[in-house]
């Protein structure tokens, strides 16, 4: 089954937060994201709606991503 950009770019970001890891540097993750072939567009969508449930936030200088 391929998953929908917002489920593949979440699975992109627990990655790269490794076993544990509570948070991502956003300017990494958009690199990487972009590397595997991800729009920033996609990306937003994905963090606003992951964002939406509580799953994620972004720091208000949009420098990290946070695993809540």
């Amino acid at each position: 089954r391929c998953p929908r950009p917002s489920e593949a770019i979440f699975g992109v970001l627990r990655e790269l937060g490794g076993p544990g890891g509570r948070s991502v540097p956003l300017p990494q993750a958009l690199q990487v994201l972009g590397a595997r072939g991800f729009t920033p567009g996609q990306v937003s969508s994905a963090l606003q709606e992951y964002e939406g449930l509580n799953v994620l936030q972004v720091n208000p200088s949009r420098t990290r991503i946070t695993f809540v």
